[in-house]
């Protein structure tokens, strides 16, 4: 359901009845007046003509008005041009002349009240889905001719001549209006009557007398659809002028058909229901057909005097005390292919900041989550895509969504870092641009967010997520490794434990321990990991990057590692290391007869290993950081419970 216009009573009426009203309508019509905050349901260009036939012998059919609307993201332009938008009145002023001394001839004198509007302009702004706001300005011209006795007098002859008196008080209206749809079954707009009526002013009497009545006011409408493509509305007017109509449609040869009706009272009108407005309406998406008029309730005869026309004056161009029977033609065009929006973007929330490193994380867990409507009376499927330049070598499509008629949904987005072409060396903040198509790569809407995107050693502070510190390297710890192993062969081959692993992993540590040294890292907004080179190459880091590189050089030859995680919710967490030695519970003693030192961990298989705890900080050998780290683990995963309650967790690096 898409509501545009509605006609409303009196100063809110127009000539098409409830046809902009209508279930499904994508055009707006001709219309200012029923329409001050002029909205507009198509998506880009549309040309909209009218012709116009009236009950007035004195008046043939002709082009009411020709307008062209625009659309520019969230605002609505349009323009109209309205020759048919005129009304005349001749009168007899009743007074006769004799035209000379000599010759019996009489003339009566005549008034000429010339009204039309020329043209007029809108704008219209989209806050948010439910609520749009605009307002409109209209120029129109009052011609007043008056005929005038003018006496001649000479020596022979003595004669009474006429001359025609021009006078001019043309005049602009300028009103706002305001619509609130939270969906398809309500509709609320306020619009203001005559709220600016500038003119160019006029002394002359008869312009005084007769110019069009500017009483300022307001119009309120409510529409509601009770049941599916049916649609009612209310319009009550300050002046104590009302509408009451509604509608029916239905799917018809890939469009919708819509008849309908209103009648209206009118404060200025008898009988008490003034008229009756009667319509049929066919619509596409690219064109829509009305015909419509206005039938009223009574004779309809033009003014027999000029104090008669005084006396109940215009209040309305359109709809007055004299106007006519009217039947209403009018053709919108689509001047595009773009079909009517169908989804748009309510707001954009991201969920985290961005960290290249973690790239993996973005491809399960989204980034960022819209929320969306599907603004169709059909389920739609919506595909979203992102692209953030400073991250993304291109478009990174999400998965479809299926979004209900009218109703909202959430929509992830995820995304794919290109690290090798990583465009930031520091942390910045980067525009994420967030897409929504339907059924092609052309967006239906589009929205943009600013978004934090962290350097490479920045790291969320999840231990989790430090195996993409360990990975990164995995090469170049692979080949350090094995040139220590090679250089250490022989004391590998002759090393105290009974086990190749154990003589392996003792020989990397004390290598590695021996170069390094503890430092902490600078206090900052956020923690920062070395990547394993980096921690060889600076000979030093904090419990993090001894862990993630000594970590990196075991996973590098094939060693399963782990880490340990130890929360501490008063103040800095603690990260250490295990390592899986491959042996049974029933080899345990080729390592160790103190079952304190060992952890029993099952494998994918569901069969029991031995894994070793390590504390890479303990920067001595590896039988004290074994011992160091064992007698920790005990502690606080063991007899504090650590294990049981969630304080210390043992994180799997693959």
């Amino acid at each position: 359901m898409i509501f545009t216009a509605a006609s409303y009573g009196q100063q809110s009426m127009d000539f098409y009845g409830l046809s902009s009203n209508a279930y499904n309508s994508r055009f707006r019509l001709n219309s200012f007046e029923s329409n001050a905050d002029n909205f507009n349901g198509s998506k880009d260009w549309e040309l909209s003509v009218s012709f116009s036939g009236v009950n007035d012998e004195n008046k043939s059919g002709n082009i009411n008005a020709i307008s062209f609307s625009k659309r520019i993201s969230e605002h609505y332009l349009y323009a109209r041009y309205t020759p048919g938008y005129h009304q005349q009145f001749i009168f007899n002023s009743g007074v006769k002349l004799v035209v000379s001394d000599d010759i019996d001839v009489e003339t009566v004198l005549k008034t000429y009240l010339d009204y039309q509007e020329k043209f007029g302009f809108g704008y219209s702004y989209q806050f948010i889905p439910e609520l749009n706001a605009g307002f409109s300005f209209r120029y129109f011209t009052q011609e007043f001719e008056e005929e005038v006795p003018e006496p001649f007098f000479s020596d022979t002859l003595n004669y009474i001549a006429t001359k025609t008196e021009t006078t001019t008080s043309n005049f602009w209206r300028g009103d706002l209006g305001i619509t609130y749809s939270p969906n398809e079954n309500f509709r609320l707009s306020v619009s203001s009557i005559n709220l600016f009526t500038p003119e160019e002013t006029s002394t002359a009497e008869i312009a005084k007398n007769f110019s069009i009545k500017k009483t300022k006011g307001f119009a309120a409408q409510l529409s509601l659809m009770p049941l599916e493509k049916i649609t009612t509305t209310a319009v009550y007017e300050s002046s104590n002028s009302f509408l009451l109509g509604g509608n029916f449609a239905a799917d018809f040869l890939g469009g919708v058909f819509t008849f309908g009706a209103s009648v209206f009272h009118d404060k200025y009108q008898h009988p008490f229901i003034a008229g009756v407005s009667p319509f049929i309406n066919f619509s596409t998406e690219l064109y829509g057909i009305t015909l419509s008029g206005v039938k009223y309730l009574n004779d309809r005869q033009a003014p027999q005097t000029v104090s008669n026309l005084m006396e109940r004056g215009i209040h309305n161009l359109l709809n007055n005390n004299f106007s006519y029977d009217r039947l209403t033609l009018s053709i919108n065009v689509a001047l595009s292919f773009l079909p009517a929006q169908s989804v748009k973007f309510i707001d954009v929330e991201l969920k985290n900041e961005i960290y290249p490193t973690l790239g993996d994380v973005y491809l399960n867990n989204p980034f960022a989550v819209a929320r969306a409507v599907n603004m169709t009376d059909k389920t739609i499927s919506v595909k979203p895509y992102s692209f953030i330049k400073e991250i993304n070598s291109e478009n990174v499509y999400s998965p479809v969504v299926n979004i209900l008629p009218y109703d909202t949904a959430n929509i992830s987005f995820y995304t794919v870092i290109n690290l090798e072409n990583l465009k930031i060396k520091r942390r910045e903040i980067a525009q994420a641009n967030f897409y929504l198509t339907i059924g092609s790569n052309s967006a239906e809407d589009q929205f943009q967010k600013p978004i934090l995107i962290n350097d490479l050693n920045s790291w969320d502070g999840n231990v989790y997520n430090l195996r993409y510190f360990v990975k990164r390297d995995i090469s170049f710890a692979n080949q350090h490794s094995k040139l220590i192993i090679k250089e250490k062969k022989e004391e590998i081959e002759s090393g105290k434990y009974k086990s190749e692993i154990m003589n392996q992993v003792k020989i990397i540590f004390d290598d590695f321990v021996k170069k390094m040294k503890y430092i902490s890292d600078p206090r900052a907004s956020v923690e920062t990991v070395q990547f394993p080179q980096e921690t060889l190459q600076l000979k030093g880091g904090d419990c993090d990057d001894l862990s993630v590189c000594f970590a990196s050089l075991l996973e590098g030859i094939g060693i399963q590692t782990a880490f340990v995680d130890y929360k501490n919710t008063g103040g800095v967490s603690h990260v250490s290391l295990f390592f899986n030695t491959g042996l049974t519970p029933e080899e345990m003693s080729l390592i160790t007869n103190n079952d304190n030192k060992i952890v029993v961990r099952k494998n994918l298989d569901g069969n029991d290993e031995l894994w070793i705890p390590v504390e890479t900080t303990s920067l001595t050998d590896f039988e004290t950081a074994w011992s160091v780290a064992a007698e920790m683990f005990n502690r606080e995963a063991v007899e504090n419970l650590g294990l049981a309650k969630g304080s210390v967790v043992i994180v799997d690096i693959n």
